[in-house]
């Protein structure tokens, strides 16, 4: 799905993300929150 938004993310940085070992850029944090349903401030207040 973030490939179809124009976001080319291997598996490995997802990881990297989940596990915070990879900051996102505010580009993934769009993408991220749209693919996800939620809106970016509910993924920046976690």
């Amino acid at each position: 799905m973030l490939q179809l938004e124009g976001l080319d993310l291997d598996k490995n940085a997802v990881q990297r993300i989940e596990s915070g070992k990879r900051f996102v850029t505010d580009i993934e944090l769009k993408v991220l929150a749209k693919v996800l349903g939620v809106s970016y401030q509910e993924l920046l207040d976690r």
